[in-house]
């Protein structure tokens, strides 16, 4: 006899089975792979597998559970990216100090996909600003003529925001005199730069190609503040667009969908239904059969003669045939019934995984063209962002070498001014052709931004990145890069700082800033690096 205490355990054990596995379907939805493992310890129930097996399946979703963290955490660390460059961008330009203070006040804690709302807002504020200073010289026109004669020795506001910067002490250029003059704006070869990088990635949409052309000829072409608020809001709005498109793509699917599950939940039900009425028209089937055998053995029974049982006997089992032949016949009605439903559900479920299919290909083409840099090819700064983190995270747990490197073009500026930005745009894919074809598999390159690159090199020290550097350094030097017949002279300027200790990602970026400007200082086409300081 059983052990009342053993059999108890089982059925403990069995039970506690059926609620994992009932609990599982909480986590479905959240990734595919955490789907599938936890479609995998499903099955592992169901086939009744020893607790071994059923242990392993939870360990590989707890795994996955915690790579699903991580990547939660990275995206934290890529919004505060975000945060880190708009704040850079505010302390590192030159702007009037109650415009910078209005933008420091603009810039609140914000998710990556609040983008859109932040670059309006920021737009706000330069528009309201440029608006108080117009007020402000329509107030003082009754003293015109003071101000024309103070105003020869200071530059007027727009001189201050777009003007460039003089090279030698020449003659100060006349005030502006009016917002919109042609021939006193110009517009700062950085702002250029990020404008035409928005446009570049609205070109990578085919359906923006014509109008991101048009946009590329207007940047050239900007003479007025008016224009460059007015390109800054149709940029934005056809992001904005884009944005909505892409939500009701997703929308308009998941309608689709859910309308093809009412059909399979309706189809669930017939095909319960039709179970039901299978077993009720069997059980029936069944009691006439016997009703019909026994009235065939009381017949027979009663009979005096031959002749009469075998005419009894005769239309019993022609009763029989009928009723089993209604059966059959009703049968085949619902076999066919149900045979064109599952033809359309199947139908319905091939669809469903094309879109399905569809969807997730353009989200992941989407997503390529978001951490691309359009010109280069390279990875752009949000993808190096990404990709920071895990190679951070990969650092703190195995503590493994890991080396930063910033490079910059060398007068750069002077090849834009001497050859035009065509010629420029020609270097910069030059130099990241070169880095892709240099550097390792396992090695990271994106364009940090106008002429800067950075370099992430893991299981790399600090002397054997410098060395590399160097060797990369002397091969884009003899690149022969021509436009239009003309050979340009191209060097490059290296940071280089390796990971130590308790370093923050920050921490060693700043290092390798600072070794960046001392190439600089010390002349250019050079390689410099920057240990951590070591607290004696």
């Amino acid at each position: 006899m059983a052990d009342p205490n053993v059999q108890e355990i089982e059925n403990m054990q069995a039970e506690l089975k059926r609620c994992i596995s009932r609990v599982s379907f909480v986590g479905m939805g959240l990734s595919d792979e955490l789907d599938s493992a936890l479609s995998a310890l499903r099955v592992a129930i169901k086939k009744d597998e020893d607790t071994e097996v059923i242990k392993s399946q939870i360990d590989t979703i707890s795994n996955v559970l915690v790579s699903m963290e991580d990547k939660q955490e990275a995206s934290k660390v890529e919004v505060a990216g975000i945060t880190q460059d708009i704040n850079a961008l505010i302390e590192n330009r030159k702007l009037p100090l109650p415009l910078k203070s209005a933008l420091r006040k603009n810039d609140q804690p914000s998710s990556a996909d609040q983008a859109i709302t932040i670059a309006r807002s920021m737009i706000e504020v330069i528009f309201d600003y440029l608006e108080k200073q117009s007020e402000r010289s329509q107030k003082d026109q009754g003293n015109q003529a003071e101000e024309n004669a103070s105003s020869e020795d200071k530059p007027g506001l727009l001189s201050r925001l777009f003007g460039r910067k003089k090279e030698s002490s020449e003659v100060t250029e006349p005030p502006v005199e009016k917002l919109t003059s042609a021939q006193n704006f110009q517009l700062p070869d950085e702002l250029r730069e990020s404008l035409q990088l928005l446009v570049d990635q609205l070109s990578a949409l085919e359906i923006y190609t014509e109008v991101a052309s048009k946009l590329t000829d207007q940047i050239g072409a900007l003479y007025s503040v008016e224009q460059l608020i007015e390109m800054l809001e149709l940029i934005t709005n056809a992001f904005v667009e884009i944005s909505t498109r892409e939500h009701q793509q997703l929308e308009n699917f998941l309608k689709s969908l859910n309308k093809r599950l009412d059909r399979m939940s309706g189809f669930v039900s017939r095909t319960i239904e039709f179970g039901k009425q299978v077993s009720s028209e069997t059980k029936a089937l069944d009691e006439k059969l016997q009703g019909n055998v026994s009235e065939i053995k009381q017949s027979v029974e009663a009979s005096n003669s031959l002749g009469n049982a075998k005419d009894v006997l005769i239309q019993k089992i022609d009763q029989i045939v009928e009723t089993v032949g209604h059966f059959r016949a009703n049968q085949e009605a619902n076999q066919e019934k149900l045979t064109k439903d599952i033809e359309t559900l199947q139908e319905q479920l091939i669809a469903t995984q094309d879109e399905s299919t569809r969807l997730r290909d353009e989200l992941a083409e989407q997503k390529a063209r978001a951490q691309t840099d359009p010109l280069t090819n390279l990875p752009n700064r949000y993808y190096y962002n990404e990709r920071l983190t895990q190679e951070y995270n990969r650092w703190r747990r195995y503590r493994g070498a890991l080396t930063m490197v910033i490079g910059d073009i060398d007068y750069f500026k002077k090849i834009n001014d001497e050859f035009g930005h065509d010629a420029g745009d020609q270097v910069l894919k030059s130099v990241a052709q070169y880095f892709m074809s240099t550097l390792r598999e396992s090695d990271f390159v994106a364009r940090f931004g106008g002429e800067e690159f950075i370099i992430l090199l893991p299981e790399t020290s600090l002397v054997d990145a410098t060395k590399a550097m160097n060797k990369i350094r002397l091969g884009i030097k003899g690149l022969a890069i021509e436009y239009r017949g003309d050979k340009i002279p191209v060097a490059m300027s290296f940071g280089i700082a390796e990971f130590e200790n308790h370093d923050t990602a920050k921490s060693v970026f700043d290092r390798a800033d600072t070794a960046l400007y001392r190439a600089k200082e010390k002349g250019r086409d050079q390689v410099c690096c920057q240990r951590a300081k070591t607290n004696n």
